[in-house]
C-alpha cells in the first residue's frame, strides 16, 4: 500500500543522500562533514553496491554519492544498476581514482556529476554544493515536467498571449473547447474566440483589471468555430514580459463533472468496504468513512501518514515488494494483495487489498487507490473447506472401489489409491494416461460408447476389464456421472469402478446352490408324494368301508400336504413367493388353519372380525406355523394337556369370554387372533411360556428353534410370507406372559368388534 520510489519528493525540504563507500569509517566521516556544511542534507551510508541497491529499494532518496573502487561492483557498475530502476535520480561519482577514462565511462553511464577526492576538508564543501545543486536542479526539472504535463493533460483549456493579444501557445483542451486544432489558433488574435458583444467587455473590463491587479476571474461567453456559444469560467493572469495566461473551462462540463465527482464520492462513502488513496509519496491522501469506522483511527491521524500506521506484522514488508511492481514502469495496473490491518483497538484483521494505479496520462505514477475487504471469515471457510476436502480424499482412498475423475478431453484429473492398487501403475504413470489406456483393446469400443452416453445422457454403466501393468485382466463394472459447471457446460465425468470377481464367484456359487435346491425339492416332493399317494388310496378304501368324520379330516390334511409340496417346488425354483391378493376373513382363515394343526387340548380364540387383502393360501401357511409354534412350545415345557382321543382342540366363538380351559375340555395353551387397535394389522398371541427377550431378535432366522423335534423353519416361513405381502412382523410378550406376534402394514378392508 505504499509507493517506494527513490526519486525526490518534489518539495523543498531536506535532501536525503545515500553515500556508498566500501570504507565504512570514511563513509561516516564524509556524512558528518556534508551535514555540517549544509544542514539541508541528511546523509545515510552503505558499504557496498548491493547494500546501496537494497537501501534504494526500501527508502526514498534525493541523491546518490558513490565511490569508484569497490570490491564486488565498482562505482560505474553501481551507477548502471541504479539507472535501470531509478533513471532520473542525481548520481555523483566521488572517487580517489581520477582519469579521463573513468570520467568518460561515467558520463556514458549517465552520471550527474564527477568529483575527485583530495586531502583537504575543503572538498566536502564542494561536494555539498554539488549535491545541493544537483538536487535543486532535479527538483526544478521535475516540477517543470509536472507543470507541462499538467498543462497538457488537464481538462482545463490553457493559452498564452503575447503583448499584442496573439496566441503563442494553446493546449489541446483549449483548442478542443473552441473547435480548432492548436496549430490553427497559433498566430490568431484573442478576438477569435469571443462573440462581438463580448469583445467590448474583454477590452473594457478584463484587460484593464489584469493590467492593474495582475489577474481577473469570472464568467465569459466563448465562441466556437462552428458559431455556437457556451458559458465559460475564465481566469486571465499577467505573466512575465507582458505575456498573458488564459485558463478556460466549459462551465456546463464543469457542472456535470462536479456532479459526477459528488456521485462518486457519495458512492465511495456508502461502500461497506474501506477505501483509501495513497499519493505518489506513499502517504494517505484520502480514506472513506468506513475506513475510519472500521479501524478506529481518527481521519486526522491517517491522512498524511504512511500505511505503516495501520499495517500489522510483516505486512509492510510484503506490501513493499508487491507494490514495487505497481510503481515500476513495466508493472501491472492492478494487483490483489493480502494484508493484515491493525485496528487502533483489537486484533489484526486479514484483508484482501484491491490496488490500482492513479495516473492522469496513463504513464506517470500519481498514487494508488485501494479497496480493503475483510476476508477473515472467508479464510476460515477456505481452511474448513481444505480440511473437508482432505477428509473426502481420505474417504475416497479408503474405498474398495476405484474412484476417478476425467476431464472433457479424457485426461485423468483425480483418482484414489485403489486405482494404483488394482492396475499396478504408479501415480506418475497414471497421471499421463487416458480413460482407454487402462482398458484391453477389445473392450475399448464399448467403454468409448459408454463415455459418450455419460456426456449426452448424464449417466452410464458398462462392464469391462482393467488391463493391469502385468497384463492381467480384471473384470469391473464402471459407472460414470457427467460433471457440469453452474451454467451447465460439461466439464468431464466422475465414476466408480467395482471389482466383479467376488460378485461373479458369488453368482456361480448361487447358481450351483439353486441347482442343488431344485434337485432337493424335486427329490423331496417325489419322496413325499409316493407315501401320500399310498395314504390316499387307503383313505378311499377306508371311506368305502367306514363312515367316519375323522376320514374327512384326513382327506383335508392330504389336500393341504399337496398344496405345500407345490409351494415348496415353486419357492425352490423361483426363489420368491407369488401372491394372489383378495379380500379374505382373518377369522375364517384362522379357523381353517386351526383345523389342519395338531392342537391337542389347545384353544383358539378370535377377537372380533377383520377382513384383509391378502393371499389366502399364504396367510393360512403363516397362521399354521404360528399355531404349531404355540402348541409345540407349550407342550415342550411340560404344560399338561387333555387327551381327547385325537380330536382337535376347541375353537371359541367370537363372543366367548376367552376361557383358557377350552370350555372346560382341557388345560392346553390358548391362542388368540385379533386386529390391532389403532393400527392396520393383526396379532397372534398365546398364554404359553413365551420367547425370552434375548432370543426374539433371531427367531425368524431359518434353523433357529427351541424345540427338540422341530427343524427351525416355521417362523422363517412366517417372515417370508409377511415380507412377500409387504408386512412387518415382530415378536413381543402377550398380556398373559406368552408369545405375541404382531403384523403391521396390513391393508384392512373391514373391521368389526
Amino acid at each position: 500500500m505504499r509507493s517506494l520510489s527513490a526519486e525526490p519528493s518534489g518539495h523543498s525540504g531536506p535532501a536525503r543522500v545515500l553515500h556508498v563507500d566500501d570504507d565504512g569509517e570514511h563513509a561516516e566521516l564524509v556524512a558528518t562533514f556534508l551535514e555540517r556544511e549544509d544542514d539541508r542534507l541528511a546523509v545515510e551510508t552503505a558499504i557496498s553496491a548491493a547494500e546501496g541497491l537494497d537501501r534504494l529499494a526500501d527508502g526514498r532518496f534525493d541523491c546518490v554519492v558513490s565511490d569508484y573502487e569497490m570490491p564486488e561492483q565498482n562505482g560505474i557498475g553501481f551507477l548502471e544498476a541504479v539507472r535501470e530502476s531509478h533513471s532520473e535520480i542525481p548520481f555523483i561519482l566521488y572517487t580517489g581514482k581520477g582519469s579521463e577514462a573513468v570520467a568518460s565511462e561515467a558520463i556514458s553511464a549517465g552520471v550527474t556529476d564527477y568529483l575527485q577526492k583530495d586531502g583537504g576538508t575543503e572538498q566536502y564543501a564542494v561536494l555539498a554544493n554539488r549535491i545541493r545543486n544537483a538536487v535543486d536542479r532535479h527538483r526544478a526539472e521535475r516540477a517543470s515536467r509536472r507543470q507541462r504535463r499538467a498543462i497538457e493533460t488537464t481538462q482545463d483549456g490553457i493559452s498564452l498571449l503575447d503583448d499584442d493579444g496573439v496566441f503563442i501557445y494553446v493546449n489541446e483542451a483549449y483548442a478542443d473547447l473552441y473547435g480548432y486544432d492548436p496549430d490553427e489558433m497559433i498566430g490568431e488574435k484573442w478576438e477569435l474566440v469571443y462573440p462581438e458583444e463580448e469583445v467590448s467587455f474583454v477590452r473594457g473590463t478584463i484587460l484593464p483589471t489584469v493590467t492593474a491587479e495582475g489577474s481577473w476571474h469570472g464568467e465569459t461567453t466563448g465562441l466556437r468555430a462552428d458559431g455556437s456559444v457556451f458559458p465559460e469560467e475564465h481566469v486571465v493572469s499577467q505573466a512575465d514580459a507582458g505575456t498573458i495566461v488564459c485558463t478556460v473551462r466549459d462551465r456546463s462540463e464543469r457542472e456535470e463533472w462536479q456532479a459526477d465527482v459528488a456521485r462518486f464520492r457519495t458512492l465511495v462513502e456508502r461502500l461497506n468496504d474501506p477505501v483509501y488513496v495513497v499519493d505518489e509519496d506513499g502517504r494517505f491522501e484520502y480514506v472513506n468513512d468506513t475506513f475510519v469506522d472500521r479501524f478506529g483511527y481518527e481521519r486526522s491521524e491517517v491522512l498524511g501518514s504512511t500505511p505503516d500506521l495501520v499495517e500489522a506484522g510483516d505486512g509492510t514488508t510484503r506490501t513493499k515488494h508487491r507494490l514495487g511492481r505497481l510503481r515500476s514502469d513495466d508493472g501491472p495496473e492492478q494487483v490483489r494483495l493480502e494484508v493484515e490491518i491493525q485496528p487502533k483497538v483489537g486484533d489484526p484483521v486479514l484483508c484482501e487489498d484491491h490496488v490500482g494505479v492513479l495516473s492522469d496520462d496513463g504513464e506517470t505514477f500519481d498514487g494508488l487507490v485501494g479497496i480493503l475487504r475483510d476476508i477473515t471469515d472467508r479464510k476460515e471457510y477456505e481452511e474448513r473447506l481444505h480440511e473437508e476436502r482432505a477428509f473426502i480424499e481420505q474417504c475416497l482412498d479408503a474405498l474398495d472401489d476405484v474412484f476417478y475423475v476425467f476431464d472433457r478431453d479424457g485426461t485423468l484429473r483425480r483418482w484414489n489409491d485403489r486405482l494404483g492398487e488394482v492396475t499396478g501403475y504408479t501415480d506418475d504413470e497414471i497421471a499421463s494416461m487416458t480413460a482407454t489406456d487402462f482398458i484391453p483393446e477389445d473392450h475399448v469400443p464399448k467403454v468409448t460408447e459408454a463415455i459418450e452416453t455419460v456426456f449426452t445422457e448424464g449417466r452410464a454403466t458398462v462392464q469391462a476389464e482393467y488391463l493391469t501393468a502385468d497384463g492381467e485382466r480384471i473384470p469391473h463394472e464402471f459407472t460414470g456421472y457427467r460433471l457440469t459447471d453452474s451454467e451447465g457446460d460439461v466439464l468431464g465425468f466422475a465414476g466408480i469402478g467395482r471389482d466383479l470377481r467376488r460378485q461373479r464367484e458369488y453368482e456361480r456359487q448361487l447358481e450351483q446352490r439353486n441347482e442343488r435346491l431344485e434337485e432337493f425339492a424335486s427329490i423331496v416332493s417325489h419322496d413325499l408324494r409316493n407315501p401320500l399317494n399310498v395314504a390316499g388310496g387307503h383313505l378311499e378304501l377306508a371311506r368305502a368301508e367306514h363312515d367316519s368324520r375323522h376320514l374327512e379330516s384326513v382327506a383335508e390334511a392330504h389336500t393341504r400336504i399337496e398344496e405345500l409340496i407345490e409351494e415348496l417346488l415353486t419357492l425352490a425354483r423361483e426363489g420368491t413367493i407369488a401372491l394372489d391378493l383378495e379380500a379374505v376373513s382373518l377369522t375364517d382363515i384362522a379357523r381353517a388353519s386351526w383345523g389342519t394343526v395338531e392342537t391337542d387340548a389347545a384353544t383358539l380364540s378370535t377377537d372380533g372380525s377383520v377382513t384383509i387383502r391378502a393371499d389366502e393360501s399364504r396367510v393360512r401357511q403363516l397362521l399354521e406355523n404360528l399355531f404349531r409354534n404355540s402348541v409345540e412350545h407349550s407342550a415342550a415345557t411340560g404344560r399338561p394337556g387333555v387327551d381327547d382321543g385325537g380330536e382337535h382342540g376347541v375353537i371359541e366363538s367370537e363372543a366367548s369370554s376367552g376361557n383358557d380351559n377350552g370350555n372346560g375340555d382341557g388345560d392346553g395353551v390358548t391362542v388368540r387372533v385379533g386386529s390391532l387397535n389403532g393400527s392396520d394389522g393383526f396379532y397372534i398371541a398365546d398364554d404359553g411360556p413365551g420367547i425370552p427377550e434375548a432370543e426374539r431378535a433371531n427367531v425368524f432366522e431359518s434353523g433357529v428353534t427351541t424345540s427338540d423335534e422341530g427343524i427351525g423353519v416355521g417362523l422363517s416361513i412366517v417372515k417370508r410370507v409377511a415380507d412377500a405381502h409387504g408386512w412387518d412382523v415382530r415378536v413381543t410378550e402377550s398380556s398373559d406372559g406368552g408369545a405375541r406376534f404382531e403384523l403391521t402394514g396390513v391393508e384392512v378392508v373391514d373391521r368389526r368388534e
